[in-house]
């Protein structure tokens, strides 16, 4: 009876043990299972990815190489509100336009050149604030989540970054299933704003010869403004009209290294010459002010500029006469982007990236 007991004993434990291996490798297996659908509804066939590679390099190449339609659609008001027409297919090439001496210069109405590779800063902040509706929604139809970015080579520039975060979809993202499109190009950003480039040095640099007639030189109650062993002399005029200052700011906008270059400079209207030389220390300096002295009583002035800047510094003189709308001054103070490198044309790295939904 006793051994009939025991070897009951041991057939009950061997029974629960290979029930308990059964449980648990069904367990497993389960999980196998669940873990190899997920996988498998995660990672895209060869078909698949390729089209999704189709999408990402036909829109790329269509958003860089086309201005969109309509071809001027960032000027659509609704895009203010929110409001955005399906009949918007955005795009972000430039029109009308050419690169000389690494500036956009508008060219006129019968040119219908499209600069390749070269991108409206504009169209992409406009883009950025309408995201869903304009990429997601119009160009891609809402077939796929996307994201899109400019990465400026100038560190002195912020990355724009819009669209899904990729970054922060956890589980939800498969990173083989997400398909980038990276291209170096070059972006406008607030060089349309341009009054004058004084880039002169840079272009010339030792053998930089004034060329402009100045007013200076032919009036003898002024100092001529002749080169001499220590300094070099640009001398500039330009137009500005009363109505303008009803909308535009203007300003000259330096880049930081003017403050050491010892530079300094003279404005002037032809009714109010002057040999009034101020140092050009400040990255900013605000000109309504003084012109508003001359076109309290006139509707249009021509003024000048006069730079003077030691031989020894050229390479450290880098400064433009702005004209912004003043209905962007602030923001553009804001957000930091009143600076001489946001009103270069820069380099970007543009990347698009894109993942079936």
């Amino acid at each position: 009876m006793m051994k009939d007991i025991i070897k009951d004993q041991w057939g009950l434990l061997y029974s629960s043990e290979l029930l308990l291996s059964i449980i648990l490798l069904i367990f497993i297996i389960g999980v196998v299972a669940n873990l190899s659908d997920g996988l498998n509804e995660k990672m895209l066939s060869e078909e698949e990815l390729e089209s999704l590679e189709r999408i990402a390099v036909e829109s790329s190449d269509y958003l860089l190489n086309n201005p969109g339609n309509p071809e001027n659609w960032e000027e659509d008001e609704g895009l203010d509100n929110g409001i955005v027409s399906k009949n918007i297919v955005p795009g972000l090439a430039i029109k009308k336009k050419n690169v000389e001496n690494g500036e956009f210069y508008s060219e006129s109405a019968s040119d219908e050149m499209i600069m390749s590779n070269a991108i409206s800063y504009k169209k992409f902040i406009r883009i950025k604030n309408n995201y869903d509706s304009l990429v997601d929604g119009n160009l891609f139809n809402d077939n796929v989540m996307s994201s899109m970015a400019i990465y400026p080579l100038n560190s002195k520039i912020r990355p724009i970054e819009m669209g899904n975060d990729f970054d922060d979809d956890g589980d939800k993202t498969y990173d083989n299933n997400i398909v980038t499109v990276n291209r170096t190009v070059k972006c406008d950003f607030y060089s349309s704003f341009i009054v004058y480039n004084f880039n002169d040095f840079e272009l010339s640099g030792d053998g930089y010869i004034r060329k402009e007639d100045c007013n200076h030189d032919s009036d003898p109650s002024l100092r001529d403004h002749a080169n001499d062993e220590r300094s070099f002399w640009l001398c500039k005029s330009f137009r500005v009209y009363k109505k303008s200052l009803d909308e535009y700011d203007y300003y000259l906008i330096s880049d930081e290294s003017v403050k050491n270059t010892g530079a300094s400079f003279i404005l002037e209207s032809l009714n109010r010459t002057n040999e009034n030389r101020k140092m050009l220390n400040q990255e900013l300096i605000e000109l309504n002010p003084f012109l508003m002295e001359d076109l309290e009583n006139s509707s249009g002035e021509i003024y000048s500029i006069h730079f003077n800047v030691p031989k020894n510094r050229i390479d450290d003189f880098k400064t433009v006469l702005v004209a912004i709308p003043k209905n962007m001054t602030y923001d553009l103070i804001s957000n930091g982007e009143l600076k001489y490198d946001y009103f270069r044309v820069q380099d970007v790295n543009y990347i698009l990236k894109v993942q079936y939904k």
